[in-house]
């Protein structure tokens, strides 16, 4: 980062053990995560919020970093730090872990990772922690929030790919065909930085993002994809994520014959993740060769988010159009646990004016001053219940919380259906 906001640590750590799809990977050897605290300089403080991060598909972890400048510009609140890691088989994460990744990855890897990851870093990851993240990370951080309900305070979920619906025309081509075609192998960096500049993909983004793509998104061969030969010589340069670990990220493929008794160990080994009832449209119909169940069941899971939840949506996103945001902000926290919804203030929404799915690469300063107006909120709730259980009792204990006290006792001779006592509100 050319700048003096942030002190910039990079750490590597172990992955959590077993993922969750047999082809996540070749062997059993063990994964590593590639991840970076960013630590502001001039406003350095032990009692700030801490943000976890989460990236695109195929999007490096730095390109984020302009929107990390803007936020400490634009926010009131102090922040402590804030983390991001590359999932294991994309950026930095991806290159240590090349010739062990497999072709099948899973999206609630990284929730694991990152539960990892905290627990790792415990005393420098502290409450309040927040997260905040992009696209298919969206899932990711809704399935680690149901791990583990209380870790978050807040969850921003920008451009959140979390729908039952597949958001390509069923007509259409797949969500991974644009990876699967793309270029990625370029004779030279000049050649491959001219290309990539050139594109329709990166001209709407904010000047700033595309450099730390050119810069974190591109490395030289020999990979493990391109070893040197005629067609990639020691000069070429190609994807820091490879387009085959892009494109399997968007998309399972099963292109078997489907049986419909579902009587056939194939169908069950492939499909645990896939739902029972196949309806047309949806990513997780087990009629379709290809699918995407991560993000059909991080929908699902969105009554029970408790943390609250602030969606920002692109004006023009291809993914989140007004029908599938409706869809996402009636459901949210409305489950037994959930935060309470839309009704209780727990939900906000916000949509960036001329923007796409690529959002917080495009209006980096609109996305800062969103996620900031949001968070100096949060932190308000947050210190509100702080304050709560440090004057809350519960009368339930005596003798510095480890004997049973005289009220508890009093209503362990009550029957099972006693009810609490009521209070008018004055």
């Amino acid at each position: 980062m050319e700048n003096t906001l942030f002190d910039i640590q990079e750490h590597v750590i172990p992955c959590q053990h077993i993922r969750e799809y047999p082809r996540g990977v070749k062997s059993e050897g063990s994964l590593r995560l590639a991840l970076k605290q960013y630590t502001p300089i001039t406003s350095k403080s032990e009692n700030g919020i801490t943000i976890i991060a989460g990236h695109g598909n195929g999007i490096p972890k730095e390109c984020y970093e302009p929107l990390w400048e803007e936020l400490l510009r634009s926010s009131n609140i102090p922040i402590k730090s804030i983390w991001i890691a590359d999932c294991s088989h994309q950026g930095a994460s991806g290159v240590m872990n090349e010739k062990v990744i497999g072709h099948d990855p899973n999206w609630f890897d990284h929730s694991r990772d990152l539960l990892c990851m905290i627990n790792h870093f415990r005393d420098s990851i502290t409450p309040p922690i927040f997260g905040i993240c992009h696209s298919f990370s969206c899932s990711q951080f809704v399935h680690l929030s149901l791990m583990h309900p209380s870790l978050f305070q807040g969850l921003a979920f920008l451009e959140p790919m979390i729908q039952l619906q597949n958001p390509s025309k069923m007509s259409g081509l797949p969500q991974a065909a644009f990876a699967s075609n793309r270029d990625d192998l370029w004779a030279s960096r000049a050649s491959a930085e001219s290309s990539l500049r050139s594109s329709p993909f990166f001209r709407s983004w904010d000047a700033r993002s595309v450099d730390k793509f050119l810069s974190y998104g591109l490395r030289s061969v020999p990979t493990a994809a391109y070893p040197i030969s005629d067609d990639s010589p020691p000069a070429s340069v190609t994807l820091t994520t490879t387009k085959a670990q892009e494109a399997w990220t968007y998309l399972r493929m099963n292109a078997s014959p489907y049986l419909t008794d579902g009587k056939d160990d194939k169908e069950f080994f492939l499909g645990k993740d896939m739902s029972r009832v196949s309806e047309e449209g949806h990513l997780n119909n087990r009629e379709y060769v290809t699918t995407c169940p991560s993000a059909a069941l991080a929908f699902e899971l969105l009554p029970y988010v408790r943390p609250s939840v602030l969606y920002v949506f692109g004006e023009r996103s291809h993914i989140n159009r007004p029908p599938r945001r409706e869809d996402k902000l009636n459901i949210t926290g409305t489950g037994t646990g959930g935060n309470g919804g839309l009704s209780q203030g727990r939900v906000e929404c916000h949509v960036v004016q001329r923007s796409s799915h690529m959002m917080p690469l495009e209006k980096i300063h609109e996305t800062a001053s969103v996620l900031s107006q949001w968070l100096e909120k949060q932190l308000k709730d947050f210190e509100r219940e702080q304050q709560f259980y440090k004057d809350y009792d519960g009368d339930k204990s005596v003798n510095d919380q480890t004997r049973l006290s005289a009220k508890w006792m009093q209503y362990m001779r009550e029957p099972a259906g006693a009810l609490r006592p009521t209070k008018s509100r004055l």
